[in-house]
């Protein structure tokens, strides 16, 4: 036996008492500065993350809508600055529960390096279940680009299966531009706890931060356009007489969407009416709900039942597009396709993507890429 250590007064025992009692208070002084420091930090994180991903809604959405629709957690590293060599930083990540439901924030710290600018934010983006394993064990490894650089819309508008069964896929936020990511290390839970935010966020932070999320993931670059008729609403078999009837019908649908913090339910971006007014509908950078997998391209539909089978006598409606819907769907489709740079093969009808009839066998819709490929004529669609 070490007599060193056998029956050795504690160091404490022997104070004075006021020192004891100075101790004590100091410690506990200490320690609640200490995890006041991190919930401050962890607090700072997520309004940091909310930040960055509701400038990149307003801004430009660069991540293709498969990424997006693919995701099942997002991390967000805010403001990392001085990456030279290597780097740790705090971060924020959230995992979806339901198509619009993510998970209450958690607090996470990215280890490692490959950062290209001085100063940026880290996206990482969770699609398969082995990487959210590696999520909520606290150890998410981040291997760069190994494959192929992360998709973006203005190089890959359509994802392939390929680009999707990655674990995860790294961008990186600079100056307002989202480019692909080199970054190599680790996003790791909280070392000091197993639950990575020990303490409740408030309710208004935590609110505003999965707002911003939703909004994030229901963000769109368009990239062509899907050509629709309204057909009859049922129930009432006939065409609807204003774009309230629409949106009312589809907020029965369950069609509705949170984007930039607030509530659409109308599925197309535009409707064009029986004399030719274009009625707005969600916003465009605002993912539709019109063409499964074809949500990131503008819906545009017009008033009417344009099938010969559903409306041959037009007791439902017309069933032609008059000559001023057709002005109108011209010039909006020339404005948009010139917006966002839409190839004119991406200017499709519905039924060219999915098992339908819409617009129907009466629609005009080779005559009207004719006349997109000519000049523009100068008319412009009306307004509503």
């Amino acid at each position: 036996m070490n007599r060193s250590c056998k029956g050795r007064p504690s160091a404490l025992i022997t104070l004075p008492k006021k020192a004891v009692l100075f101790f004590l208070v100091t410690s506990s002084i200490g320690s609640a500065y200490a995890a006041e420091h991190v919930k401050s930090e962890a607090l700072l994180s997520i309004g940091r993350a909310a930040r960055v991903l509701n400038e990149i809604s307003k801004n430009s959405q660069a991540v293709p809508d498969g990424v997006l629709n693919s995701t099942k957690c997002i991390v967000v590293i805010p403001s990392i600055t001085g990456a030279t060599v290597s780097v740790s930083a705090d971060g924020i990540a959230s995992c979806r529960e339901a198509p619009d439901r993510w998970s209450a924030p958690a607090f996470v710290k990215f280890d490692g390096h490959g950062i290209r600018a001085h100063r940026t934010d880290l996206l990482v983006f969770v699609l398969s279940d082995t990487g959210v394993r590696a999520l909520r064990s606290g150890e998410l490894q981040i291997r760069g680009q190994k494959r192929a650089p992360a998709p973006l819309v203005n190089r890959n508008p359509v994802t392939t299966q390929l680009e999707l069964a990655a674990e995860s896929l790294t961008y990186e936020v600079s100056a307002g531009v989202i480019s692909n990511s080199e970054a190599r290390g680790f996003i790791r839970g909280d070392a000091d706890t197993a639950d990575p935010i020990p303490y409740p966020v408030p309710t208004k932070t935590k609110d505003k931060y999965l707002s911003s999320v939703v909004s994030f993931f229901n963000t769109i670059t368009p990239t062509g356009i899907v050509i629709h008729h309204t057909a009859v609403i049922p129930g009432k078999n006939r065409v609807p007489r204003s774009e309230r009837e629409v949106d009312n019908y589809h907020r029965e649908r369950g069609f509705e969407i949170l984007c930039f913090n607030r509530l659409y339910h109308i599925a197309y971006h535009y409707l064009i009416m029986p004399n030719g007014r274009v009625k707005a509908g969600r916003p465009e950078r605002c993912e539709g709900a019109h063409a499964a997998g074809y949500n990131s391209y503008l819906g545009i539909s017009v008033v009417g039942d344009f099938s010969s089978e559903d409306n041959p006598t037009g007791a439902n409606g017309p069933i032609t597009p008059s000559p001023k819907q057709i002005a109108s769907l011209i010039q909006l489709c020339r404005r948009l396709k010139d917006r966002y740079n839409i190839p004119l093969q991406h200017i499709v009808r519905h039924s060219d993507i999915s098992s339908t009839k819409c617009p129907g066998d009466r629609f005009p819709f080779r005559s009207i890429l004719d006349q997109l490929q000519r000049e523009p004529d100068g008319a412009k669609p009306g307004r509503g």
